[in-house]
């Protein structure tokens, strides 16, 4: 298990696109709907944002990406590495005040903003009282006339100002100490919590997954996240680094990917396992229905084996990965490719495996009494290694009790919070989240061992099990959701105790045209829970 020496020299991010760039200059780098850019394109925008960044902002360590699948949110991410900044990601479709509090914990004052996202910022300025410089490099002097009189505080710099600047591209030298992004994720507290993941945490993920599946020069590579999401900088970084192409899936074609990947002939997918779900309750994973997939990789919840059966068949040609790891490891840290004809036996609970972490980290299973759990068995999953983050931005207390110290045991070890089983053959199989389990009538139960009866008995695989109600922090029942109007409730709960025992069959089930998805697409547990009134 080897950990970076924080003084160690590292790739800078924007290493591996500028080597594509001086490679293949001509080569189409970004698709936004009909507009295209090549390296040579992409290259002279972030060079003109990076010296807009040096020449305007100030020298605050974070930079802000305001954007959402744009040509600024892309130049605008490249330019913070290019400039040797770290990056932190605001959403324009989430509340101002979750935006004015990432803002103020990244203590970031330089603001890369597109246009769609100007109209969002007036309430984002009344929330953060700092000055602020904003960047807009689509956006013209006569639309940021009124902007300016509003808030004259503000250092308004737009398209033409950035135009005029010569592109800088000389790629900086970064130490594996040094922050190269921050993500901010839900805090139980309802604050957001900054994960910080450094430049070595990162060379490690570049290096580790571009062994297991770098994308070819000729990929057409989709880009289905949000910046927001930490996967979205897999995306850009994997394709570019590749001097392949970088296909924007827009937010409204994510609620029907089939289309998409054959219209746009994709030949790289990664995205959230709801996507998939998804195109499967939709009826467009017909075999053969993608051919030209070279790669696919499904990620943030666990993947049920119809779904991924079902995906495996309408992408023969492609290999598909099972992807598993929290924001705090450095976007990925585990995978199962799926074997058709093997992996259906290998899957428990109907649920594919999550796999091994890479080569490098340490990983063990501890039982809820703090035994470490040998051989075959559950428990929550604990990592250590050099994709293991230094831990939470500004709050030592959090980081004290998520990022631990082992007797007898060398390096800094993750709490992952997840229930993990591993199998006779070592392989793990994601469970559910510990603060997931609910004790029920006396019996200590897994939702996600619920859902994986639902799943089965209503041959539909979005489902998700709330607690409720919850009294005195006591769950007193259970409601499923399933997507899936036309089924039959009531015979699906009478068919539910043959599966499990009456303690864990849900008291209602809820049928909906489709579950809700929150900014990561992935199942909203808080919107369910707001239709029943919690």
């Amino acid at each position: 298990m080897l950990v970076p020496d924080p003084a160690l020299v590292c790739p800078s991010p924007a290493a591996g696109f500028a080597a594509a760039a001086v490679a293949r200059p001509q080569h189409p780098a970004l698709e936004i709907g009909s507009q295209r850019w090549s390296y040579a394109e992409l290259s002279a925008e972030a060079g003109r944002l990076r010296a807009a960044i040096e020449r305007f902002g100030s020298e605050r360590p974070l930079v802000a990406v305001f954007a959402s699948r744009s040509l600024a949110a892309h130049a605008g991410t490249l330019a913070v590495f290019f400039a040797g900044r770290a990056h932190v990601a605001l959403n324009p479709s989430h509340p101002a005040e979750r935006n004015a509090a990432i803002l103020d914990q990244a203590g970031a004052d330089t603001v890369v903003v597109d246009r769609a996202a100007l109209a969002a910022l007036p309430a984002l300025i009344a929330l953060h009282p700092g000055a602020l410089t904003v960047l807009a490099p689509d956006v013209g002097a006569a639309e940021l006339a009124g902007p300016r009189a509003a808030w004259p505080e503000v250092r308004w710099v737009g398209a033409e100002a950035i135009a005029a600047l010569t592109p800088r591209l000389d790629v900086p030298e970064t130490r594996a100490g040094d922050l190269a992004y921050l993500v901010f994720t839900s805090g139980s507290t309802g604050t957001p919590k900054g994960v910080a993941i450094t430049h070595g945490n990162l060379a490690h993920y570049m290096r580790s997954f571009r062994e297991l599946a770098a994308p070819l020069p000729r990929d057409r590579v989709a880009a289905t996240y949000e910046l927001t999401f930490d996967v979205a900088l897999h995306d850009m970084l994997n394709t570019w680094w590749s001097g392949a192409t970088l296909c924007v899936v827009p937010a409204r074609q994510l609620l029907a990917p089939a289309r998409f990947i054959v219209n746009e002939r994709v030949t790289y997918w990664f995205s959230v396992a709801s996507s998939a779900m998804l195109a499967e309750q939709q009826g467009t994973l017909l075999p053969g229905a993608f051919p030209l997939l070279r790669v696919s990789m499904l990620c943030g919840e666990p993947l049920p084996v119809g779904t991924a059966a079902a995906w495996a068949a309408a992408a023969p040609a492609s290999e598909l990965y099972n992807v598993y790891g929290p924001t705090e490891t450095t976007m990925e840290l585990a995978f199962y490719r799926w074997r058709v004809g093997a992996s259906e036996a290998e899957c428990r609970r109907g649920v594919v495996p999550i796999g091994l972490p890479f080569a490098g980290h340490a990983h063990l299973l501890f039982d809820p009494d703090g035994g470490e759990v040998e051989g075959e068995g559950r428990g929550e999953l604990l990592l250590s290694g050099p994709q293991v983050g230094p831990g939470y931005w500004l709050d030592t207390e959090r980081t004290a009790r998520t990022f631990v110290e082992l007797p007898g045991r060398k390096g800094t070890w993750y709490r992952t919070g997840d229930l993990v089983e591993r199998d006779a053959a070592g392989l793990y199989h994601f469970v559910g989240r510990l603060d997931h389990q609910v004790k029920l009538r006396g019996y200590r139960l897994e939702l996600g061992e619920v859902e994986a009866a639902v799943r089965r008995l209503a041959g539909s695989n979005l489902v998700a099990v709330v607690p409720h109600p919850v009294v005195g922090g006591n769950a007193q029942g259970l409601v499923a959701f399933v997507a899936g109007s036309r089924l039959d409730a009531q015979a699906l709960r009478r068919g539910l105790p043959e599966l499990l025992p009456l303690a864990m069959v849900p008291d209602r089930i809820v049928l909906l045209d489709a579950l809700p998805l929150n900014g990561n697409r992935k199942i909203d547990r808080g919107a369910l829970l707001d239709q029943l009134g919690v």
